[in-house]
């Protein structure tokens, strides 16, 4: 499974993006919110979309011991220049040692001018958790 989040910044960090990590269990997971919830906007759901904080970071977790017995989560955090930007993940194989994790760009005709940050949570095989990660970014033209 994959879920897309858009979490834009609640303060400037200077960062290089795009970046990935791996939560391995549920004390990772609290974790990452408690180091990131005054970095990004977990409780934000744009556009009527889900937000992060509901979906994986709630008090009744999906994600839960029993999940991570089994699998993992990858986060891959991506920055763009529009909110308008959409994504979609083609594939997360291992290739040549690595994890590689294909992303399509989704770029409309017409963007908005808002800068946006998005979590995209992958749920993968445990067997993946401790490779290292190469994120491939393809654009993906406007359709017309």
């Amino acid at each position: 499974m994959v879920y897309y989040y858009r979490a834009d910044l609640s303060r400037s960090i200077k960062t290089g993006y795009p970046k990935a990590a791996a939560i391995k269990s549920v004390s990772e997971l609290h974790e990452y919110f408690d180091n990131n919830k005054d970095t990004y906007q977990f409780h934000v759901g744009y556009y009527g979309e889900a937000n992060m904080a509901d979906e994986v970071f709630s008090a009744k977790p999906r994600f839960d011991d029993g999940f991570f017995r089994e699998k993992f989560l990858l986060f891959v955090i991506l920055e763009e220049g529009s909110g308008s930007v959409r994504h979609r993940v083609e594939a997360a194989l291992p290739e040549n040692g690595l994890l590689s994790v294909n992303i399509d760009r989704i770029i409309p005709e017409i963007g908005t001018a808002d800068m946006s940050w998005w979590h995209i949570v992958l749920e993968l095989e445990k067997t993946l958790a401790d490779m290292d990660v190469a994120i491939v970014i393809s654009d993906e033209p406007p359709a017309g």
